[in-house]
């Protein structure tokens, strides 16, 4: 009977023995005594507006497709049959589609102002893209290189050379290597969770309230609380009030409350929407897809246009040597915003082109 081989992600990522990690002495930056990223986004992942300005940004993030090209004399040139291309495009990894790769490489960068690629090679060639969620990254050193020493949450660790994996980052100003945290968002985050604490507390007493016996006269408050209680004893319980019917005297007067809605201070509500919707540059529209033409361009050129950029470079110098990045051979990352226009403005557009020659049929209805 053949033995059953057990594998596991980090096997199929790293190899199968991979690099436990070595006690290789820290690398020393000029920023910081610390030559780690932690990724730290406090409590923000558990807060829905947070959650949802994080996968308003993701889920548009995630439509690119970037694409092997070429630069020829200044023109750019698809690479037609590029193997790159099909992981690119489609299956960057067994267990992901392109858009959920995306999609979680995007989220890491806004999350986590890092986010990390490790890319996979089979003599030479490129079989995989993995965004790696390592719960510690440290920066060491070995013959004079910067190695990336990546801990995850089973305890295993790899290390390997820093330049081999593909590094995003965001809000990039104090560390030498890594991109600052998120923690001028704690504040409003703070707020967020006192806001959504106290109105859990308020909704349980509403619910709880049932009506007010207000007296007539002036009573003692030992008077008042015994008089309460019986009127819950003998009003209120099931098997005590069979009939449902309830009898007061002149001393008491009974209101039932039967609208037991929670008011909502909307004015707090806006404040903590529009601070943690403005930090992730994203707005009502694009969050709850009501965005015109104009705020998604606008989005992209602000927001997901800088992503692509730094995603291109970063793809292009660790998926090519030198030398064949000097023959022109490149990442292309751009995307199509004709699909974010209305359908009028599309017919004016694939109308233009056609008229000029620019297009052919496939690539109108693609428009």
């Amino acid at each position: 009977m053949p033995k059953i081989q057990i594998r596991s992600l980090f096997q199929t990522i790293f190899g199968k023995l991979g690099s436990q990690g070595a006690n290789y002495p820290q690398y020393r930056l000029l920023s910081t005594w610390d030559s780690s990223f932690t990724p730290f986004s406090g409590n923000a992942w558990d807060i829905s507006t947070v959650r949802a300005a994080v996968d308003a940004w993701a889920r548009n993030a995630a439509k690119i497709l970037p694409r092997h090209i070429r630069r020829v004399d200044g023109r750019r040139e698809e690479v037609q049959n590029s193997a790159i291309n099909q992981i690119l495009q489609s299956r960057p990894n067994p267990y992901m589609t392109a858009y959920a790769f995306y999609y979680r490489v995007a989220a890491q960068f806004v999350m986590y102002n890092n986010a990390f690629i490790f890319p996979v090679w089979e003599h030479g060639r490129l079989i995989a893209l993995y965004p790696i969620n390592a719960n510690r990254i440290d920066l060491v050193e070995y013959a004079g290189v910067m190695y990336a020493k990546m801990t995850f949450s089973t305890g295993r660790s790899y290390i390997c050379p820093y330049e081999e994996i593909i590094h995003l980052r965001r809000h990039y100003l104090n560390n030498d290597i890594f991109g600052d945290d998120n923690r001028p968002l704690l504040p409003v985050l703070e707020t967020a969770n006192a806001f959504n604490q106290s109105m859990r507390t308020f909704a349980k007493l509403v619910a709880v309230i049932r009506g007010i016996l207000k007296a007539t006269t002036t009573t003692k408050t030992e008077d008042l609380n015994k008089r309460r209680d019986d009127f819950i004893r003998d009003n209120l319980r099931l098997e005590n009030n069979g009939a449902g019917i309830i009898v007061t005297d002149s001393r008491f007067d009974y209101t039932p409350i039967t609208e037991k809605q929670t008011p909502l201070p909307a004015s707090q509500l806006d404040y903590i929407r529009r601070e943690i919707y403005d930090y992730f540059g994203v707005n009502d529209d694009i969050v709850q897809n009501k965005a015109d033409s104009k705020t998604i361009d606008a989005f992209y050129r602000g927001e997901l246009s800088p992503f692509y950029m730094q995603l291109a470079q970063a793809l292009t110098n660790c998926l090519f040597t030198e030398r064949e990045r000097s023959f022109g051979n490149e990442i292309f990352c751009e995307l199509n915003r004709l699909q974010f226009a209305s359908l009028s403005d599309r017919k004016e557009v694939a109308k233009f082109l056609t008229d000029i020659g620019a297009l052919t049929l496939d690539q109108i209805l693609d428009v």
